[in-house]
């Protein structure tokens, strides 16, 4: 439902009304209070309200939420769910401390002639779940290529620690580009002149930075711009005004959305853009500081960056920027480039310009590498080969996606695009040949491109927050398709096929969807309870059923469950069957082993989540003669976590007593730990059941996937 400007503010003044008792109702704390930032009314009366939070009056960076509502009980989408307080709100580093530390680390990190913009303001950082008392600064300068730099610069306010240092200038790679012959936006000045203001577009701007990095208007006396060539400066400037404009209606004919911050009003943009005197912007770049777009002349100043896709990149980042603000944690930043990657794609789509032809490329009439390809393919983001930051964009999800520079890991996203748009496996669009893999090469079927947008622009708008990363997204997306087209719908299985394409969540087959199979081995005497987790897109309950199952072993037909205790050791030939209500069926066939535990050797073979900065307890059933333990009892351990070494391990006795067998430590990057340590467990009953106790030890700065407790066993 498209609201006008004043239904909008409407919506968000009683949004501000409401406000105290919207908190109360989410139970937030006494000190919290929230801000209205956006809403979004759909046909049917729900209404979307995005909310900053504040605590004892300080902003708190991922703490934002969206309130969706009808007239039923409302659902919320939470950047995080952990409880906001924090000790004290008194910083024991100054201001003058931080804003010193942030300048060195800006520079350090590549910032040239960095500055404070302001004075440090104190925040609440809650983006790694961990709420804490901040300094947050925003370091100005220049970057290594000549772009703008807006570092910001969030440190501990109790130890001065850097909590997040990232650049909030997207930039978009490129540099050479032409969009043909056009119809753009100018004004008429009180001089008879023309000027690159576009009336019809939020009165955008396009200004030229050459000898200026502020920029002056671009004018003209006939109002005739450009000759199309790089020689002719004008030329930038009409391609940066098309571009606006193309993308500006492209998210209004499809969305109902009014400009970048979907108030009415126009950006601006700056060509041939300097930073410095004679030092060229090599690429292009949105900012949210000036709310503005910026395009170099590439790196020998003489290929202006302003073709369709990165224009509609850029401005993209400003929608996103607008609404989830995806952030610069964890798998946020790659997402972000990921959804300004989508946008630019469909606006050229939107566009059909003859001169630009739409496709899955990024900068295909640039030569950014001298090597006549594109720098990003959409398809198969690997294609694009080893960029400038060493590394080729990832086709698929892995948990060091986290880790990967954002550009790279957009990979990920523009990969489940194109496969949601268009389908894996060959196909030759608009002359361009594609061929796309997934990474279970199971076919995935597209949506279209239209219906494909829809479903990431209604996520980003209305479910995504700033912390958002791809497993979140993969929800969000869902959840709009399930708003659009049905939660029954192909389209809906086809999202979720699209994710698993590039290894984000399960896929559906025969309209049903299975978590991978907990088929680690079992052990004899030792009990299990192993759920199949299932759904599928059609009405009605699914049944469960099974064959060859490790002996001792049955399955609840309604549940799913798997319970018992095996009594024969051996490798099963194991099926597990699920059926919908409407027939469908799906059958998994595995080997299933079942261990021997017993006698001097017992184990426990389960996997068990170590939850962050959280601890996991994992149980084992010891039989035999009664008496105490020996004194070299002998405890196997094997593990995966980004830092196993950083896991700390107790023993708990069938007493109640805690054995230590690992303390924290070393402090190495090790994924996995496999080790034997002995203990002495002679003054404990042996017969009962031992528990060991996984800790995990990571420091909270850093946000990792969760480890595994994958097996361990005790040898009397």
């Amino acid at each position: 439902m498209r609201l006008s400007p004043g239904q909008r503010q409407r919506l968000l003044d009683q949004a501000v009304d409401a406000a105290p008792d919207t908190a109360r109702s989410l139970r937030l704390g006494p000190q919290e209070k929230l801000i209205p930032k956006d809403v979004i009314e759909d046909a049917d009366g729900t209404v979307h309200t995005r909310y900053e939070r504040t605590y004892a009056g300080l902003p708190v960076l991922g703490g934002d939420l969206v309130v969706h509502q009808r007239h039923g009980p409302r659902t919320v989408t939470y950047a995080s769910k952990a409880k906001l307080t924090v000790p004290t709100t008194k910083a024991k580093v100054s201001a003058d401390a931080a804003k010193k530390s942030a300048l060195s680390t800006a520079a350090a990190k590549g910032t040239r002639k960095a500055g404070s913009h302001s004075a440090p303001r104190q925040v609440v950082w809650m983006m790694n779940d961990r709420p804490t008392l901040a300094w947050e600064t925003v370091v100005t300068g220049v970057q290594r290529d000549g772009s703008p730099s807006e570092r910001h610069v969030v440190s501990d306010a109790a130890s001065g620690a850097t909590l997040e240092n990232a650049e909030h200038v997207d930039s978009a790679q490129g540099n050479s580009l032409y969009s043909g012959k056009v119809t753009i936006g100018s004004t008429r000045q009180d001089d008879g002149t023309y000027a690159l203001i576009d009336p019809q577009h939020g009165g955008h701007r396009t200004l030229d930075s050459t000898g200026n990095f502020q920029g002056v208007l671009v004018t003209d006396d006939d109002d005739v711009w450009g000759d199309g060539t790089a020689a002719n400066p004008q030329s930038a400037a009409v391609d940066a005004a098309y571009g606006a404009q193309t993308t500006w209606d492209f998210f209004h004919d499809n969305f109902g959305r009014n400009g970048i911050a979907n108030d009415g009003r126009g950006s601006y943009s700056r060509v041939h853009y300097e930073a410095v005197q004679g030092v060229h912007l090599a690429n292009a770049n949105w900012q949210d500081g000036c709310f503005c777009m910026s395009y170099g002349d590439g790196a020998d100043g003489q290929h202006p960056v302003t073709s369709l896709d990165i224009a509609a990149h850029e401005m993209a980042h400003g929608v996103t920027s607008a609404t989830a603000r995806l952030g610069n944690f964890g798998e946020a930043p790659g997402l972000n480039e990921a959804i300004s990657d989508m946008m630019a794609s469909a606006v050229e789509f939107y566009a059909d310009n003859p001169n630009d032809v739409p496709d899955y490329l990024m900068a295909e009439l640039d030569d950014l590498h001298g090597d006549g390809k594109p720098i990003r393919y959409m398809d198969l983001p690997s294609k694009a080969g080893i960029s400038s930051v060493g590394y080729a964009p990832l086709d698929y999800w892995t948990p060091e996606t986290t880790f990967a520079e954002p550009h790279m890991a957009a990979g990920v996203g523009d990969h489940f695009f194109y496969l949601l748009a268009e389908g894996s496996g060959k196909k030759t669009i608009n002359g361009v040949d594609y061929d796309s893999p997934t990474y279970d090469g199971r076919p995935v079927a597209g949506i279209g491109l239209s219906n494909a947008a829809a479903v990431v622009y209604r996520a980003l708008t209305v479910y995504m927050t700033s912390t958002t990363g791809y497993q979140d997204a993969r929800t969000a997306t869902l959840r709009a398709a399930a708003d659009l087209y049905g939660g029954k719908s192909d389209a809906y299985e086809a999202v979720a096929n699209a994710w698993a394409g590039v290894n984000v969540g399960n896929g559906y087959i025969n309209h049903i969807a299975v978590d991978p199979l907990p088929t680690e081995p079992v052990a004899t005497g030792q009990p299990v309870s192993r759920q199949i987790n299932a759904t599928s897109s059609r009405p009605g309950a699914l049944t469960y059923s099974a064959k060859s199952l490790p002996q001792g072993l049955s399955i609840d037909e309604s549940t799913g469950l798997i319970t018992g205790t095996p009594d024969k050791a051996g490798d099963y030939s194991t099926v597990i069957t699920i059926t919908n209500a409407a027939g469908d069926t799906r059958t998994l066939p595995f080997t299933w082993t079942a261990l021997e535990s017993g006698g001097h050797f017992f184990i426990n073979p389960t996997t068990y989540v170590i939850p962050q900065w959280g601890k996991v307890e994992s149980p084992l059933v010891v039989r035999g003669k009664p008496g105490n333990g020996p004194s070299d009892l002998k405890v196997t351990v094997d593990l995966d976590h980004g830092f196993s070494n950083a896991q700390v391990l107790d023993l708990i006795a069938p007493d109640g007593t805690v054995i230590p067998v690992k303390s924290w430590g070393p402090w190495e990057l090790t994924p996995e730990l496999h080790a034997t340590y002995t203990v002495d467990a002679s003054a404990v009953p042996t017969v009962g059941t031992w528990k060991l106790r996984v800790t995990d030890g990571t420091p909270g700065f850093y946000d990792l996937a969760p480890g595994h407790l994958q097996r361990w066993s005790l040898t009397f």
